[in-house]
């Protein structure tokens, strides 16, 4: 491909670093804002870090699934820089785009009519529901600008340059953090919004984190992303269908969470405010295994479309290695450091030692199934078999609720339910998908590019 060079693969380490490490570091980042918002919020009391808890756990469902869509990109853009198709790669960019904007759209005007309602169905009595309602909505409105946003950064990593997304995440904290201790707790104003002035600071931040995607976007005029405004109605119809089972997927996956909020909110305010340190400690932690999926499928597809399944193999084998032993290691460390990682989130010694037994085992024992089903399923969603993935997604979220549901309600395990639930979801999904690689059905499957 024209002035877009295919990522040398046979040394997998050196790939993954070049790729995942800024990519992990981008997805850490990310977290960095749910981080401060919680920290900051938790300083109004256990009611506000509830309602928060409520408000970030509808939105990041939301949130995750319109990140699927760079999986579209991902299949077809990989596919062909390694075909040497090179006048086609913009065009994918701007096509595969088109669906996720128009989606965070809907989310977000449906949030308007629905945030109220579905905070106060979730939420245990004493929560400010309004703040978490109108918190829930300044957070969908910034799902346009992240929409638009990350499908910029996917093209980049897409051709083999990682680093703007963590670029990216320094200039969006660099405007979050000092506005969010400005309008959510008053410093220098002494007027604090609370939970309403970390979603406007959360709001302006995205918006300046999108004009800087696209200024990147201008200075690499070889991916010709901003050269026209052309689509190719084709293309939005290839990159949205390869993508829906993954958006499916996604949002499955982090529907357990509001469910699970909702069966613990008879525990109480403070067992709903503990959740939220274990979710933020565990979402963090998924920068690793997400990272090395994503890269190990960018390699991959561009394999694939090389028609080098040697290679494929090849490098699918160490990805996996690495991914196993990096994830067990990362696994223990947080498992050690829980109960500090649970204090320093909500800044509560209590709700914190609540949360570290429950979160010491969730991230030990899924994070190692997570970093090994994530690159073992890289070459099946890198063919574009992503039906397979939304099918194995659904089974392993009903086994997770199932198992969740179980410990809550019959077993009054209460947060330890959510390690006992995952794990089983975690397993379920390792064993299928590495039955589905040795199959080999993804190595007949052909995508036109």
């Amino acid at each position: 491909m024209e002035g877009i060079a295919a990522i040398e693969h046979r040394d997998a380490g050196a790939a993954l670093r070049r790729l995942a490490a800024p990519t992990a570091l981008a997805m850490a980042g990310d977290q960095l804002l749910g981080i401060v918002d919680t920290i900051a919020i938790g300083t109004l009391g256990t009611g506000a870090l509830a309602a928060i808890t409520g408000a970030v756990s509808v939105f990041m469902a939301f949130w995750i699934g319109l990140f699927a869509f760079g999986t579209g990109l991902r299949i077809v853009g990989a596919q062909a820089i390694g075909a040497g198709n090179g006048e086609r790669f913009g065009t994918i960019v701007r096509s595969s785009a088109v669906v996720p904007i128009a989606i965070a759209l809907i989310c977000a005007l449906g949030s308007l009519a629905f945030g109220r309602p579905l905070m106060a169905a979730m939420l245990p009595a004493g929560t400010p529901v309004d703040a978490a309602a109108r918190y829930l909505e300044l957070r969908m409105l910034c799902l346009i600008p992240m929409a638009a946003g990350a499908m910029i950064v996917v093209a980049f990593a897409t051709a083999g340059d990682a680093r703007l997304a963590m670029r990216l995440l320094v200039v969006i904290n660099a405007v979050h953090i000092p506005l969010v201790l400005v309008l959510a707790l008053g410093a220098a104003t002494h007027h604090p919004l609370g939970l309403t002035g970390a979603g406007i600071s959360s709001l302006c931040a995205e918006i300046i984190g999108l004009a800087y995607t696209l200024v990147a976007a201008a200075r690499r005029p070889e991916l010709r992303i901003l050269a026209s405004a052309r689509i190719e109605p084709a293309l939005v119809r290839l990159t949205a269908a390869l993508s829906w089972p993954e958006y499916v997927f996604l949002v499955l996956q982090l529907a357990p969470d509001p469910l699970t909020i909702f069966w613990l909110a008879p525990y109480g305010a403070q067992t709903v405010a503990s959740f939220r340190a274990l979710t933020l400690v565990s979402d963090l932690t998924w920068a690793l295994p997400g990272s090395l999926g994503d890269a190990s499928e960018i390699i991959v597809g561009q394999r694939i479309g090389a028609g080098d399944y040697a290679g494929v193999w090849a490098f699918q084998r160490a990805a996996t290695r690495i991914a196993l032993v990096l994830c067990a290691l990362v696994g223990g460390v947080v498992a050690a450091f829980a109960w500090p990682l649970a204090a320093l989130c909500t800044l509560n010694a209590g709700l914190a030692s609540l949360a570290a037994g429950p979160l010491a085992l969730h991230v030990g024992v899924t994070l190692p199934l997570k970093g090994y089903a994530m690159t073992v399923l890289a070459p099946i969603r890198a063919a574009g078999e992503t039906r397979f993935v939304m099918v194995m997604g659904i089974g392993m979220v009903v086994l997770a609720v199932s198992g969740i549901l179980l410990g809550i309600d019959v077993l009054h395990w209460g947060l330890w339910s959510v390690p006992f639930g995952w794990t089983m979801g975690w397993v379920l999904r390792a064993v299928v998908t590495s039955t589905r690689l040795r199959s080999g059905s993804w190595e007949r499957r052909r995508i036109a590019t």
